[in-house]
């Protein structure tokens, strides 16, 4: 089966080779400087993986996306942004142009998504997209460059990319409405697709929230789409909610990206979708079970059931320290 290994197998001697070399603000008594600015990113390698982004725009989110936007064997040629997820085109766009001037990278193509919630999603509670806005941990003054939207909706312009771009992936880090809108609308296409890595699901761990029937959010919040996509026939790997630690990653600790997602108003376990990040990046982090599987869409959402033999690999565990180093060499982090 293709998976990100196909073209990123080199990846992990790659960063394991930048950690040595990179360098973090320090002061005198060695602790992390996180005012300021992020390093220069890595220089991109001669043949970058293609990749759509597509997101829901979190905090989490933030950072698998300046993760991904650095990465030296990456090239994000765009982020999609589904109406079904907690933080929407309406505000994400102004969002992503804080974003991008913080980590001072180029501003990436956003496609905004129009396809409508399935009949089983539950949507996101609106405090948390209020709080993903307010407490982003970016600076919300307006300085920024609005990055340049596409005329096309999401799945029409994700679609297009797979027609012309040989071995385009997809990172998904929200709800797959508009991955699902692309198998529906263009199935050639979509066929086309080199592979899909989403955060999404949980196999085994307590349910997200049992009185709204939650097994976790992000499938949740469009469980139509995400079932249909795990029927669906391009190679897919999935990050349940299970294997992902707890806690920020140490590897985050670098000007910027350390304080996303910081105000006590609004905590964010900012492994989710960076340890799916660096999971595509580096996928030996991953071990994984492959097989067939089945999705509850209606009494614990997103709770997935192996069912038999079959191609989708779900990960049952990461390797923390991996992801770490991953991480470090990406942002001039300097692990202890």
């Amino acid at each position: 089966m293709r998976s990100p290994a196909r073209r990123l197998g080199l990846v992990v001697p790659l960063l394991v080779a930048l950690v040595a070399c990179a360098q973090a603000a320090s002061d005198d008594d060695g602790e992390l400087i996180v005012g300021g600015s992020l390093s220069p990113a890595p220089a991109r390698t001669a043949d970058p993986t293609p990749v759509v982004i597509d997101s829901d725009l979190a905090p989490d989110d933030l950072a698998a996306i300046a993760y991904l936007v650095r990465h030296p064997s990456v090239d994000v040629l765009a982020i999609s942004v589904p109406t079904t997820g907690m933080v929407t085109c309406g505000g994400g766009v102004d969002l992503l142009a804080d974003f991008f001037e913080a980590i001072g990278a180029a501003r990436v193509p956003v496609a905004c998504g129009a396809a409508p919630r399935g009949p089983h999603g539950v949507p996101f509670p609106r405090t948390w997209a209020t709080g993903a806005m307010s407490h982003s941990g970016l600076d919300r003054s307006g300085a920024g460059a609005l990055p340049p939207v596409t005329g096309a909706d999401a799945a029409t312009y994700v679609a297009r990319l797979a027609d012309r771009v040989e071995g385009l992936q997809v990172v998904a880090l929200g709800p797959l409405t508009d991955l699902a809108e692309v198998q529906r609308r263009h199935p050639e296409s979509y066929a086309r697709l080199a592979g899909v890595i989403s955060m999404a699901g949980i196999v085994d761990s307590p349910s997200h929230d049992d009185e709204l029937g939650v097994g976790e959010w992000n499938a949740a919040a469009d469980v139509d789409a995400f079932a249909a996509v795990v029927a669906g026939d391009v190679p897919l790997t999935i990050v349940p909610d299970d294997p992902v630690p707890p806690g920020r990653p140490d590897g985050l600790a670098a000007p910027v990206v350390s304080r996303l997602g910081l105000d006590p108003e609004f905590t964010s376990p900012a492994f989710w979708d960076l340890a799916t990040a660096g999971a595509f990046t580096a996928p030996d982090v991953m071990t994984v079970r492959t097989g067939t599987w089945e999705v509850d869409v209606e009494d614990d959402r997103g709770r997935l059931r192996r069912t038999g033999d079959g191609p989708v690999r779900v990960v049952t565990r990461l390797d923390t320290p991996a992801l770490d180093q991953a991480y470090a060499a990406v942002f001039g982090t300097h692990l202890r």
